[in-house]
């Protein structure tokens, strides 16, 4: 009897990589660690993943996904620069993997689903249509991203403290003054 494939071996080979990466960064992620982790070979990893940049791909798409679900559920524009800071501040070597991703989400042609419910929770709040707030996404994703990446640097509470007051001070006044951002 021929032997039966795993039907799951992707995914923990993807959980396996994210595990390994959240522990210990780029350092920790290679092939024939995940493939020791996973509990099968580095050549059965290379027939999923050729390289470890494919791994990282698929990971980053992943970690994408697992922002979204966070913020997602969000019940105001507030909660979701909170929500975003959190992320990043839990998850320091996720959100830097994000960092090969970013520059899609400057691809207007191609809007991702953050983005386009971003834009929408603003328009349902300000009025307007979505895309008329397309500089207000960019405003407040950049404002987000440099926050969070800072939080993402090992330092002391009260630095940590100072970044996020002062990142909620700044984009609750923009939140106020939206017309400022809004196209």
């Amino acid at each position: 009897m021929p032997p039966h494939a795993d039907q799951h071996l992707e995914e923990r080979i993807l959980k396996t990589a994210q595990r390994l990466w959240k522990k210990r960064g780029e350092g920790g992620l290679t092939l024939r660690a995940v493939a020791k982790a996973a509990g099968t070979t580095t050549p059965t990893v290379y027939k999923r993943f050729p390289s470890k940049n494919a791994i990282l791909v698929a990971l980053t798409a992943r970690i994408r996904l697992q922002l979204n679900d966070e913020l997602f559920p969000a019940r105001s524009i507030e909660d979701v620069f909170r929500r975003f800071l959190r992320f990043a501040e839990d998850h320091p070597h996720e959100y830097t993997l994000l960092f090969r991703s970013w520059p899609d989400v400057f691809h207007q042609e191609l809007p991702g689903p953050g983005r386009v419910w971003f834009m929408s929770l603003l328009a349902n709040r300000f009025g307007g249509a979505p895309e008329n707030y397309d500089r207000a996404f960019y405003a407040f994703f950049l404002l987000c991203h440099g926050a969070s990446s800072m939080l993402c640097i090992p330092s002391e509470e009260a630095a940590r403290d100072a970044i996020r007051d002062n990142f909620l001070a700044v984009a609750n006044t923009l939140v106020k003054h939206i017309e400022i951002l809004r196209v």
